[in-house]
């Protein structure tokens, strides 16, 4: 009898790792089948009712503020891909359904909030009905004009003032196309900061290091601004949530990331290089302290995809 109990445990065992390795051949078919919708998508424009994803670079009397606008559309899709920080603030407006953060626990996102730059990346469930419409913003500027305080704190939005953004949002979801969008928002930025935006000593160190951080050092990029060092450091902090070097290592990150996208092969020795490391065994670390993968895990995934997430075509 206890070998009749044994075998039939065994059987159990045998028949539940069969059952959990089809649900994950399952799973597998229909994300390929997801991901050839969006790369046809994404190349021809041929299939829009399903996954639809817009950029717009944002123009010379808009750049101040704005780095670029991006919609998305999706029609009753389930994908879970992982979001890699980015050197930016994006306000996010949801008219639809709202990822989830599935991190440490499910966190529903808010139909409006900003998006602060995060150390470390996310991952998002996408599902259901979406119609986002994204602003990405420079995060010393957008701290500025709304007197809204980043500073460090453990969270992965921001909530908004209601009085000024439920109109916005509320007008923004009345609105059909991206474009009427755009020029809606111009209209609503213009009247919140009605007089030429004149850079300071931050939004001027926060610039240099977009332009410089993946050739220049961090110290010799702050000896170029006409400010004290620790002061200048303590409000860079507070108007973009991190430090100027964690900014520095996104923006090395990005610069790489894309790299790879473009040219379509890894050779390590360039990477660190290209990136000013010190070493492979820097990169490494730094990519998994951001990412959460070892580079060599983390370039096996569809690029395209996650980019595409993480805002960038």
């Amino acid at each position: 009898m206890l070998h009749n109990i044994k075998h039939g445990s065994n059987d159990i065992k045998s028949l539940v790792k069969v059952l959990m390795d089809f649900c994950k051949f399952i799973r597998f078919i229909y994300l390929q089948i997801i991901y050839f919708f969006i790369f046809v998508n994404m190349s021809g424009n041929i299939v829009k009712t399903m996954f639809n994803v817009e950029y717009c670079k944002a123009t010379t009397d808009q750049d101040w503020l704005v780095r670029q606008f991006e919609a998305f559309h999706f029609d009753q899709p389930f994908l879970t891909e992982k979001f890699i920080p980015r050197p930016d603030v994006s306000i996010i407006f949801h008219f639809k359904d709202a990822p989830l953060i599935l991190n440490e626990k499910k966190i529903q996102l808010e139909p409006f909030f900003a998006a602060p730059i995060i150390p470390k990346s996310l991952l998002l469930n996408f599902h259901g009905l979406m119609d986002t419409f994204v602003v990405i913003c420079k995060p010393t500027v957008f701290s500025r004009i709304f007197g809204i305080d980043l500073s460090p704190m453990p969270r992965h939005s921001i909530t908004l003032p209601h009085s000024i953004f439920y109109p916005a949002w509320d007008a923004l979801s009345a609105l059909k196309t991206t474009s009427e969008r755009i020029d809606y928002f111009i209209g609503f930025i213009n009247k919140v900061q009605n007089t030429p935006y004149i850079p300071d000593a931050v939004d001027q160190l926060y610039d240099k290091i977009l332009e410089k951080g993946t050739t220049t050092l961090l110290k010799d990029i702050m000896q170029d601004c006409c400010a004290c060092k620790r002061t200048l450091e303590r409000n860079f902090i507070k108007r973009t949530g991190v430090s100027p070097k964690t900014v520095m290592r996104i923006i090395r990150l990005d610069y790489l990331w894309s790299k790879i996208i473009d040219e379509g092969a890894i050779d390590y020795q360039e990477l660190v290089f290209d990136g000013n490391y010190f070493d492979q065994a820097h990169f490494i670390n730094d990519f998994k302290n951001i990412v959460g993968e070892t580079p060599s895990f983390f370039f096996k995934r569809n690029l395209q995809l996650t980019k595409m997430f993480s805002g960038g075509k």
